[in-house]
């Protein structure tokens, strides 16, 4: 499976040959298998031309009598002269399309990382904690944390009953309270150490109130800050609807964070100082390994050029490096090389669906200095 570790393994190789990428939405619920099939047809005829043709037919013959329709995406690298080879079944749609270059074309990987990579879930309840960690989706795993039951207070007889109506709180009840709260300790506890064993960027509380708001207040302010978002349930609820209902979560997430995070670009390059917006800038800033995050219009693409030598990155035309002297080569799409570069240098990749100050130029970025 896809993580950041084998991301940026694909950043760095290039080869000497064109490197076929192929990115197909295979969910089932919207297509079949067959028209799934018909569209690859059309990615491959597209890349006619530009691929070798043993790339084409290694991508075909897999998609036809390898892959098992596992999955809600597919991406595939394949660049026969340098033998490579990569195959990613990912749980989560992705937009079908091609892309041949010198380099794997890693955007849409990187926009699926950003959003739903490493994250928990915590379902609370009154006697303990079930925490899954799910990548990308998919469940990779659990932790569960059981502790004394809270019994349920019988009303009527007893002495209990009589506190309770003479305006008391029933001792039983107390009991229970003190019970239950020493649960919730313990498994903010458990859900602190299952952070710090497997680091997840983001976590969602799933339960019922107000057994969510107080196990929420006794967490370490650390692990509140990365706190997400809530989902109403209980401790039964099946691995679907925690997936289903986080996705829901995470996407809101995302989407209020690129609007944020463009914002910033925006007011930062405004003013001159930690920003830039367009593709000459953010080449600049990528050549000079000063981008901590890159923000760009998913699907854009704009043509550019870079030092054979250096790599300096640049959207003027020129013959020669102004930093080295080596020779410049036009390349197809400078935001791709970009993107891989930032990804090398260990920046983030905020990938916007809309926006208006981005749809205007395409590409921007925070930078680091």
């Amino acid at each position: 499976m896809i993580d950041e570790t084998e991301l940026r393994n694909l950043a760095h190789f290039q080869a000497e040959a064109p490197i076929l990428s192929i990115y197909l939405d295979v969910d089932p619920t919207r297509h079949t298998s067959e028209e799934y099939l018909i569209l690859l047809r059309h990615l491959l005829k597209q890349a006619e031309g530009q691929a070798a043709p043993e790339d084409i037919l290694a991508v075909q013959r897999y998609f036809e009598h390898e892959y098992n329709w596992s999955g809600r995406g597919v991406a595939v690298f394949s660049c026969a002269a340098a033998d490579f080879w990569r195959v990613y079944i990912l749980p989560i749609p992705v937009a079908s399309g091609v892309m041949v270059a010198r380099r794997p074309y890693i955007s849409p990987l990187a926009a699926l990382l950003d959003t739903y990579e490493r994250y928990a879930v915590a379902m609370v309840h009154r006697e303990g904690v079930r925490v899954v960690l799910f990548h990308l989706g998919e469940p990779v795993y659990e932790e569960v944390f059981e502790g004394e039951e809270v019994k349920k207070l019988k009303r009527g007889r007893g002495s209990s009953a009589g506190a309770e109506r003479r305006g008391g709180a029933p001792s039983g009840s107390r009991h229970m309270e003190e019970v239950a709260m020493r649960n919730l300790r313990q498994a903010a506890r458990v859900v602190e150490h299952f952070w710090r064993q497997h680091t997840p960027r983001r976590l969602i509380l799933a339960g019922a109130e107000p057994t969510v708001s107080q196990f929420r207040d006794l967490l370490p302010k650390a692990l509140q800050e990365i706190v997400v978002g809530t989902i109403s349930g209980g401790p039964g609820d099946n691995g679907h609807t925690l997936r289903e209902r986080s996705l829901h979560i995470l996407r809101q997430v995302e989407a209020e964070r690129e609007a944020a995070t463009v914002e910033a670009v925006v007011t930062a390059a405004a003013k001159g100082k930690g920003g830039v917006l367009g593709l000459d800038g953010t080449l600049s800033a990528a050549h000079e390994g000063r981008i901590r995050t890159l923000v760009i219009l998913r699907g854009f693409h704009a043509p550019g050029y870079r030092c054979q030598s250096c790599g300096y990155l640049t959207a003027v035309e020129m013959d020669r490096c102004p930093f080295c002297g080596g020779v410049v080569a036009e390349i197809s799409d400078a935001a791709e090389a970009v993107v891989t570069r930032v990804v090398e240098d260990g920046g983030e990749i905020e990938v916007v669906d809309h926006h208006p100050a981005l749809e205007r130029v395409g590409i921007g970025a925070l930078l680091r200095y």
